[in-house]
């Protein structure tokens, strides 16, 4: 029998018992250029088994039997099974190599690709859903008079419905058209021992502005999505950014879905640091649903069957996160 190799057993037990670890601690070997700490692709596919290909000009791609990764060079996007993800940076050439920073390896791309790896010590039954705005707050309008406030508790409560019908114990932060403040929101949800809080929303802009998103919480030391480059990103970290790591798969479940549901544009699983995040006692997302200001997902929301894919591509997101929690324990 051929002799074994100590540092190549260490190697492996680390590659699969270093779940949520950091990359160095994983095993995959780390560069260190303009004053932070990249992970390059070619160490982050052996560990997933994948092949590390370029497709296109300006994408990367990474493949295995069970997933596709793709990253946009120089850029913050990249896609995990066709659905966007925003980086907190750029992924850039390092050398002779691309790479990606370890936050988004640590924080996004590996607990999305394993979620059943930083789900252990968390719960799967009571879900907070938080119908934005209410009462005197009527949030976004849209030119035939599309109240965000009323679209959203419509889309609420099928998405109740919908989790009830799973067995789920279901509460709203706001039964009616009642005015409710955002730290009442997220004090209710740990009132109710909560273990998912998902806030929901409609967007505006200008005509052309369309698709759905959903938000997660910044990382401390992290840029917000659409507030890359502005100044130096704040330290601080929230209440929230305990569960980072299921952050980031609940966001990539609920966004998958909910496009796949829906064919709306995919704008991405995003980071910000909304109140309801910072605050909330659990993972949390909150989702934009669509651009009420647009005419063709204005007449999309008029639609009772549009806004029944919508609820479904939701409670099909949180079923996932929640299947990947009860995966987690086996």
């Amino acid at each position: 029998m051929r002799p074994t190799n100590p540092t190549l057993s260490r190697l492996i037990l680390c590659l699969f018992f270093c779940v949520g670890a950091s990359p160095s601690e994983a095993g995959i070997r780390t560069i260190a250029a303009r004053g932070s700490t990249y992970v390059p692709l070619n160490n982050i596919a052996p560990y997933y088994n994948m092949q590390l290909t370029q497709a296109g000009s300006k994408r990367m791609r990474l493949k295995n039997r069970w997933h596709i990764l793709e990253f946009e060079t120089n850029s913050r996007r990249c896609w995990l099974n066709g659905t966007l993800l925003w980086l907190n940076n750029p992924m850039r050439k390092t050398g002779w190599q691309w790479a990606i920073e370890d936050a988004d390896f640590e924080k996004l791309v590996d607990p999305a690709l394993r979620p059943y790896a930083f789900l252990k010590n968390l719960s799967a039954q009571i879900v907070v859903l938080d119908p934005g705005h209410g009462g005197k707050d009527i949030g976004a309008k849209s030119p035939r008079k599309v109240y965000e406030k009323l679209l959203v508790m419509d889309v609420a409560k099928r998405v109740r419905n919908l989790l009830k019908a799973r067995g789920l114990t279901v509460r709203l932060t706001r039964d009616g058209d009642q005015t409710l403040s955002l730290s009442e929101r997220t004090k209710r949800a740990a009132r109710w021992n909560a273990d998912l809080f998902i806030s929901l929303h409609a967007d505006s802009a200008t005509k052309t502005a369309e698709g759905a998103g959903t938000f997660i919480l910044s990382l401390p030391n992290g840029y917000s999505t659409h507030g890359y480059g502005k100044g130096k990103p704040p330290a601080t970290k929230h209440p929230g950014n305990r569960f980072d790591s299921a952050n980031a798969v609940l966001g990539f479940r609920i966004q998958q879905n909910l496009i796949k549901a829906t064919r709306q544009k995919d704008r991405g699983v995003k980071r910000a640091r909304f109140q309801v995040l910072r605050e909330a006692p659990c993972p949390a997302a909150l989702v934009e649903m669509a651009f009420i200001t647009n005419p063709k997902e204005e007449a999309l929301v008029i639609q009772a069957s549009h806004r029944a894919k919508i609820a479904r591509g939701i409670a099909d997101g949180i079923a996932a996160y929640l299947n990947d929690v009860k995966r987690s324990k086996k």
